[in-house]
Formats: C-alpha cells, structure tokens, sequence
C-alpha cells in the first residue's frame, strides 16, 4: 500500500472518529439539558407543595393539641360568623383576627400550590410509581377537605383566588385579607372560614384528623421524593427549640432557681444563670421547683399534632395571640360525647 492511500485511510478514518464522538457529544450534552429542565421543573412544583404541606399541617395541628387538652382553641374564637369581617379594619386582621385569618390564608395558599400540581403533572418528571402515587396523595387531601364541607370545585376556586395574575405568584397575607374584607370575594373561603371556627369551639374534631392524617402522608412522601428530611418535624422543632437557659424575647438565661413567697408579697430566690433574681410573681403563694429553662416573655406554644414535642416545654404555644375572649360563644361547643382528651391519640 503506497503513502497516499494510507493518508486517505487515514483522513477518512479521523473524520469519521470525529464526527461520531460529536454526535455522542452532543445527544449526552441534550439529553443532561433535558434532565435539568425537568429536574428544575419538578422541583419549582414539589418543594413549594412540600413547604405549604409542612405549614398547613403544623398550624392545624395547633387547633387539634388545644381542642384536646382544653375543648377549644380560643385564639381563633374571635368570629361567630365569616361575615364578621366585612368592614374589619387593618388593625383586626394584623391583631386580634390574625390566627383565624391567617389559617384561612394558610390553607388557600395550600390548594393553589395542589392545585397547580394536578394541572402540570404530565410535565413532571418522578422517580419509579411517584407519578402515579402523587396524584392518589393529593385526592387523599382533597377528600379530606371535601369532608369538612369544603368541596372539590371550591377547593380549586379558594387556590385560584391567593393566586396573584398575571405574575402567578401566591398573595401575600395582606393582599388576601383585603379579598376577605370584600363580601363578594370574601364568600368563596367561607367554607375554610367556617369550618375553622367550629374546630376552635371543639367541634369537628374527626374530620380534623382526617386532614392532619392526609397532611402528614403526603408530606412524607413529598419529603422521600426530594430526599429531603422529614419537613413537619423541622416545621415542629423550628419554634420548640430554644437554647436551654434563653429567653426568646429578652435572651436572658434563668437555668434553674427556686423561689419563695408568703402569697402577699414578693419572693426571692436563687438564679443559677443570671445570679439572684426577684421573682414577683411569688406573690401568688408559696413554693420551689425547677425553672423550666425560659426567660420572662415566654411566647406560649402548643406542640404540634401528633408530632412528639421535643422541647423544654411541650404546653405552650408559638404563635403570638391576642388576649381570648374568657366568654363562651352560643351556638358553639363540643359536640354530644365530645370532649377534652377524646377522639385519636394527639401524641405524646
């Protein structure tokens, strides 16, 4: 074989090389591209489901811990009726009205982002049978929704209206109280309104627990497809964790102490943190124990349900809470056989 036909083989095979490691190339450079933009696409989905999953059940799970230990939840007993709000002022729903307005918010917020999920599923893109487990999960919630007399069609209605067009984002608290203080927008949450207020006087209390059950298998699940952690204990420790010793509002230390009193006037006792401390309120009477390991100012918190509390006090609630109203509403109360402490184990 002479010089020139082995240059031409050798031209011919270096093309050929060439030309196939670029198709190889570029079909892998596609196909990652692909990849991304349905990883992007799932992910601009699922997490903000997840997040709102997380919320929704962490702020219900308030109404059923106290619903259990007390009958009731009085932060959210400020409305006897939905149309109550027309007309409230800013102030009403920044204040007083703020734990029953912003579970309405809360809850609207979850049904857009479901919602949007069940549009957009063809274009999600799941690992093995989450295609098919994640539409069963959202009709689960769906359902459980449906049972408390918020129905399907409404359901989608109260997602489209926290929905802000044509920017697609969700509203913000504000921007949604200013629909419920429109009687004629105001109307389609009524049904979330409504079913909010009968839990907060202790009714309804299995139909809660329908919901909170759905809440906590779909947030499961969402948390295994991301494989993120598990969202509602992070959403439940977020607000129980402080540092032992620490005051959430002052971020002075107590430790542990304890205290004396004749029950007509102040006490005082020995602080191992922060050194001797007055404790005026000893005047209530006399006694010692263990501090708790909080400050003065403690915001009260309620563990979330059934999420186990572990923090250093499980009884108290995070969210900062106009004073309740100390009378009981007519019309309200727990239903025949009801009571404190019955109905599905809250948890430890």
């Amino acid at each position: 074989m002479d010089a020139l036909s082995v240059t031409l083989i050798s031209a011919v095979t270096s093309g050929a090389i060439s030309l196939t490691l670029a198709w190889v190339s570029g079909r892998q450079q596609r196909r990652d591209s692909e990849r991304v933009q349905r990883e992007t696409r799932t992910m601009a989905y699922l997490n903000p489901l997840r997040w709102h999953t997380a919320e929704v059940h962490h702020r219900l799970s308030l109404y059923a811990t106290s619903v259990d230990r007390d009958g009731c939840y009085p932060p959210a007993q400020v409305l006897t009726d939905p149309r109550e709000m027309e007309g409230k002022g800013a102030d009403w729903f920044a204040g007083k009205g703020v734990v029953l307005a912003s579970s309405v918010w809360m809850t609207a917020c979850l049904f857009a982002q479901m919602t949007r999920t069940r549009h957009d599923l063809p274009f999600l893109r799941l690992a093995g049978n989450d295609d098919t487990r994640l539409p069963g999960l959202l009709q689960k919630v769906h359902a459980a929704f449906a049972a408390c007399e918020i129905y399907y069609a409404t359901q989608s209605s109260i997602g489209t209206d926290a929905l802000l067009e044509p920017e697609g984002r969700l509203r913000s608290y504000r921007e949604f109280c200013d629909l419920l203080a429109e009687p004629d927008r105001r109307v389609w949450a009524d049904p979330v309104t409504w079913f909010l207020i009968a839990v907060a006087h202790g009714e309804r209390r299995p139909a809660l627990q329908r919901v909170l059950d759905a809440l906590s298998e779909l947030s499961a699940f969402l948390d295994d497809s991301l494989a993120g952690g598990a969202s509602l204990r992070a959403r439940h420790g977020a607000e129980i964790h402080r540092p032992r010793g620490r005051s959430p509002v002052t971020g002075t230390g107590t430790g542990t102490g304890t205290g004396t009193g004749t029950g007509t006037g102040p006490g005082r006792g020995a602080d191992t943190d922060t050194g001797a401390s007055e404790d005026s309120d000893a005047r209530a009477g006399a006694g010692s124990g263990p501090d708790a390991g909080v400050g003065r100012g403690r915001v009260p918190s309620l563990p979330p349900h059934p999420i186990p509390a572990p923090g250093p006090d499980p009884s108290r609630d995070p969210v900062p809470r106009p004073t309740p109203d100390p009378g009981s509403r007519p019309g309200y109360g727990p239903e025949p056989g009801a009571g404190p402490g019955q109905g599905p184990d809250p948890g430890p």
